[in-house]
């Protein structure tokens, strides 16, 4: 079941957020809280990579914008090259709940490709996802624009809470490290 939105906002499940402050939010509505756009992140491409049982290692990311309250800036996103987006908006997900992550649709339609996942019990931070510019052609963002919006689901149950390595806010591996 969707926890509604007075819930989320009642029990902090995302902080770092004021309706008031100007910078185009709007009342939250529906079954979850947008998210807004932070920090943008490029894949360094080339760089050793891998997944296996034990260890694992992530491609690099290089920091190329940020969202400064008050002040308009836009980021262009390339075809066919690799971003992640992180949150201006902090995640508390508590031990009873999971949260779920939906893109924006007019970013679907526009041919980027947002690869969302869900954030587990006890994950605590800004989230962030992987996405690549599929259009073929430039695609221009604000930063601190609404890309994206998270929906918190009970669990019918206790919650194992999560004990990785991804929490606030990490976008990538530094050196290949041992999987929690």
């Amino acid at each position: 079941m969707i926890i509604p939105i007075e819930e989320v906002l009642k029990r902090k499940m995302v902080t770092n957020r004021d309706f008031a402050d100007g910078e185009g939010l709007v009342e939250p509505e529906g079954a979850g809280i947008d998210i807004r756009l932070l920090e943008v992140w490029k894949m360094i491409p080339g760089k050793d990579a891998f997944l296996g049982k034990i260890k694992r290692k992530t491609q690099e990311y290089k920091k190329v914008a940020e969202f400064k309250p008050g002040q308009s800036d836009w980021f262009t996103l390339e075809p066919g090259k690799m971003y992640q987006f992180q949150s201006v908006e902090k995640m508390n997900v508590p031990e009873d709940t999971v949260m779920r992550f939906i893109a924006r649709y007019n970013l679907l339609a526009s041919g980027i490709m947002i690869l969302g996942y869900k954030a587990d019990p006890g994950f605590k931070g800004q989230y962030s996802v992987p996405l690549i510019n599929l259009s073929g052609v430039p695609f221009r963002i604000e930063l601190g624009a609404r890309w994206g919006q998270c929906e918190f689901h009970r669990i019918d149950g206790k919650g194992v809470k999560y004990r990785g390595q991804w929490k606030h806010g990490r976008i990538y591996t530094k050196k290949e490290e041992v999987q929690v």
